[in-house]
């Protein structure tokens, strides 16, 4: 199948690439500069130059290839949350109509960010998402990708919790950073709360596993079954720079001043379960785990090894 993925030489994007070419898929991706087509050659992917911006390029790409990946989506900043959306509603909008009526596969990324306090459960895909938090028009998308297959497309949505491996995640190089400052892991509140993981390279198993077989119109879940709370993963990024002391509190209004809605989410129960993904696709997650990779995996060098160091 020739593909067209998004986002190609992001973090996520670039995983999912790897995998598809090893499974003998060629992949089509999009590549804003000449640095990103480099990058996109040397792991045998075809070149379209374009942007989210460029919804001709979008449409473009989306026509010549047998399905979509779309994974090109920046928050980078969380407080441009409206101006992230909007452009990805349009680009989204861009390519489901140059697949309307064809059958293709469209696959969307989200997040479990989109859901409300999950608590001390595990929720599954029939769960209500957070209507009237920050990312609301992310879950709205996600609504938006799914009704789609009444316009004849293959639509899945992949809701993945934080992902990590290969070093990876700008969160875990956030909280890095955090514990340099401090001399300890730092934890937003208490830390008691439960983010779902998902390893990098099992969610690209995932995707791909969506991309032959998804069925249309279906919403899955990814992450794998380890459950760290916030504060153990502070408290193995403070191994991981060897620093001794136990982590300490970011008060929850002080970092939401610096970080945005980033900090209510990261404070929040997001806790997630990949049944269906399980049951469906057949998906058995089985990376290392987090705590593992922060703590003697691929995350010590990537943070740099020690503390004062810069990754």
């Amino acid at each position: 199948m020739r593909v067209f993925v998004t986002g190609a030489t992001g973090y996520i994007g670039r995983v999912i690439t790897e995998h598809l070419i090893r499974a003998g898929h060629q992949v089509l991706g999009l590549a804003r500069s000449d640095k990103s087509a480099e990058k996109l050659q040397a792991m045998g992917a075809e070149v379209h130059r374009g942007d989210l911006d460029d919804l001709d390029s979008l449409a473009a790409g989306a026509s010549n290839v047998e399905g979509v990946i779309h994974t090109a989506m920046s928050l980078d900043d969380f407080n441009k949350l409206d101006e992230t959306f909007t452009k990805d509603e349009k680009a989204v909008e861009a390519m489901l109509s140059s697949l309307a009526g064809t059958g293709k596969p469209f696959l969307y990324i989200s997040g479990s960010g989109v859901l409300a306090d999950t608590g001390t459960k595990a929720v599954d895909e029939t769960v209500a998402t957070d209507d009237k938090g920050p990312v609301a028009r992310r879950a709205a998308l996600e609504k938006t990708v799914l009704q789609a297959q009444s316009r004849n497309i293959r639509t899945v949505v992949i809701r993945p919790g934080i992902v990590y491996g290969q070093g990876g995640s700008g969160v875990f190089h956030m909280f890095a950073g955090l514990a340099r400052e401090a001399g300890c892991g730092r934890t937003i509140g208490e830390g008691k709360n439960v983010c779902s993981v998902v390893h990098v390279e099992d969610l690209a198993d995932l995707f791909l596993s969506a991309l032959e077989h998804g069925p249309a119109g279906t919403l899955f879940n990814a992450a794998s079954e380890e459950e760290p709370t916030m504060l153990d993963i502070a408290t193995a990024i403070g191994r991981a720079l060897k620093l001794t002391d136990k982590p300490t509190v970011w008060p929850l209004d002080e970092a939401s001043a610096a970080l945005g809605p980033l900090a209510d989410g990261l404070a929040a129960n997001k806790r997630i379960s990949a049944e269906r993904a399980r049951k469906v696709l057949g998906w058995h997650p089985h990376r290392v785990g987090l705590i593992e990779d922060i703590e003697h995996g691929s995350y010590p060098a990537a943070f740099g090894g020690v503390a004062g160091q810069e990754p």
